[in-house]
Order: C-alpha cells, then sequence, then structure tokens
C-alpha cells in the first residue's frame, strides 16, 4: 500500500522526492495539500480496497455456557447446544453433567473476527441458539444473541421446551397450570407473568423461573426463610431457604455494605455447621417435592451482605 500510494503521488507532483517510499504514505497527503481533490478522492478509494483485502484476523472466543435442561428440568444426556449466524453453524457443544463444583453443564465457544466472514462472528451480530434432544431440534424464537466483545463470556441457561405463547413460558407450563387459573376465571391467554396470584410478594415469572409454586403463597420462590448464627459458633451462620425442583443454587457475598454499587463475588459455601464440612460451589436440588434447604457460611470482616443466586 505504501509503494502504490508513492507512484500515484510522484506521478502528478513532478518535484516529489524520487524515494517516496521511505517516507509514510500520510505524510504524502500532509506534504502535498495543493494536490487536485479528484485525485484524493481516488486515493481514499484504493485505500478504502487495499484495506477491504486484508484477511480477516482470529479473535479470542465468545464464550456462551449455562445449565439446559428439558421442562421438568431433569438433565439431558446426548443432547448438543449450538449456535448459529443466519443458516451458518458456528460452534456446538455437547451437553454434560453438573453437579456442586459447577452449575453448567454446556459452553460453546463462538470464534470471532475482526471483520464479517461466515464462518466467525464479529461484536454485534445476531445469533440463533438452538438445542438437539436427539428426538427434537429446539430452535429458540424468543430469544436472539448479539455476539459480545471478544473474550467476553455469557451465562445463558436453557430448556428445552416449546415457546409459542408470547408470555416467555414454556407451553407446557401454561398447560400445567390450567386448571389453577380456571379457578381465578383465567385462560391461558389471560396470563400475565408480572402478576403475583398467590400474593407472596414473587412475581409469577420469578415463581416458573424459581420452579416454585406461582399459586401458593408458601412456596414463595427464593426466599430466606431464616439467618442465624449455629449455636455454639458465632462465627458461622445458617441460611434456610425453600428452593425448587431440578435447580442450581450458589451463594455471593459483597465486602462493603452500604455501597451505592455494592459488587457481589462468588462464595462457597460450607455443607454443614462443622468446621471441617467440605465446601461446596453450588447446592443442586433433583426433581422432588421441594424440602427445605440450609447453607453455612462463615462470617468475614467487620461487615458483608450475602445473598443466594439462581443459576
Amino acid at each position: 500500500m505504501k509503494h502504490l500510494l508513492s507512484i500515484l503521488v510522484g506521478r502528478v507532483i513532478p518535484n516529489a522526492p524520487r524515494r517516496l517510499e521511505d517516507k509514510p504514505p500520510y505524510h504524502c497527503f500532509r506534504e502535498r495539500l495543493h494536490m487536485k481533490k479528484n485525485l484524493l478522492i481516488v486515493l481514499s478509494a484504493m485505500s478504502a480496497i487495499a484495506f477491504a483485502d486484508d484477511p480477516a484476523v482470529a479473535l479470542p472466543p465468545f464464550v456462551v455456557t449455562g445449565r439446559v435442561v428439558d421442562y421438568d428440568c431433569a438433565g439431558l444426556k446426548n443432547a448438543e447446544v449450538r449456535i448459529r449466524k443466519g443458516s451458518q453453524l458456528l460452534a456446538r457443544s455437547a451437553v454434560g453433567t453438573f453437579g456442586e463444583d459447577t452449575a453448567a453443564n454446556y459452553s460453546v465457544a463462538v470464534p470471532m473476527a475482526n471483520k464479517d466472514v461466515a464462518t466467525a462472528a464479529t461484536a454485534g451480530d445476531r445469533l440463533a441458539v438452538e438445542i438437539d434432544t436427539g428426538s427434537a431440534v429446539y430452535a429458540d424464537t424468543n430469544l436472539t444473541l448479539a455476539a459480545a466483545s471478544p473474550g467476553r463470556t455469557l451465562k445463558l441457561n436453557l430448556k428445552a421446551a416449546t415457546c409459542t405463547n408470547g408470555k416467555g413460558v414454556a407451553d407446557q407450563y401454561l398447560r400445567d397450570i390450567r386448571y389453577d387459573l380456571e379457578d381465578m376465571g383465567l385462560t391461558a391467554s389471560d396470563y400475565d407473568p408480572n402478576a403475583d396470584y398467590d400474593g407472596d410478594g414473587v412475581s409469577n415469572y420469578a415463581e416458573y423461573l424459581a420452579g416454585t409454586d406461582a399459586f401458593d403463597p408458601s412456596d414463595a420462590g427464593l426466599k430466606i426463610l431464616s439467618w442465624r448464627a449455629v449455636e455454639g459458633n458465632e462465627d458461622v451462620m445458617e441460611a434456610t431457604f425453600l428452593p425448587g425442583r431440578g435447580r442450581a443454587y450458589s451463594v455471593e457475598r459483597a465486602p462493603s455494605v452500604g455501597e451505592k454499587a455494592m459488587v457481589f463475588e462468588h462464595r462457597a459455601h460450607q455443607a454443614g455447621p462443622a468446621p471441617d464440612a467440605p465446601a461446596k460451589n453450588y447446592l443442586i436440588t433433583e426433581d422432588e417435592e421441594p424440602e427445605v434447604h440450609a447453607v453455612y457460611l462463615y462470617k468475614e470482616g467487620a461487615s458483608s451482605l450475602y445473598r443466594l443466586r439462581l443459576e
């Protein structure tokens, strides 16, 4: 590119030095201001063509990771998560298992590039997600991802279920609560995810996500039932709560209470109150009737704020 610009400038300006290639092209533009406007246009166009021909550069991938389950929140076997740009498959990941050390059972690394190419995404590209369970393929119609900056990670939990109702919940869920809605004089089309049908202070949609009963005030989504020091050990705190079926929970801590923008960080919790109790990163519930669970935390610093997170 440097040599091409030098030759063109040399032809128009007789007094230009012979070894123009020794000078950067932008010097030619700054020092030869008396060049005709149409020549500048030609040079600009040729510059654009030259840069357009530069090969795409691979950048760090954009990673999408999280949990994928079936409608009953059970783990999937022999399933796969795929991410596409249009009809082009960019990346895929087999669905594994999740446990107390990790709440994610899939991770897809989407290739990124500095310019538009068929086999990679650029920041801002619209990406589609689909789940292949082996018996059916669920293409996500309620969510279209925008590719984030290279090297970023997005946490995205997925459910292999059909959702065509425009309410943000699975179609099967509206069928399951049909009689509860009828008792209130409502139909599935009347379902309001932002309402609180049982008056427990948790929205219908939050209860749907938490796996709790939106029509039972005693089953109030992710609510802390008790928070107290363990008897005989004031340095250990016990938090009890009623989880939903087939869910994963973690504990987060903000070291500075009262600040306008508190920063929460993941904290492992103890499986029991004993000092030698094993530490766990996540609490995983199975697909059974919910029962009260407890997590144990050691005090850190003069003051801390803890919260439970539904993964």
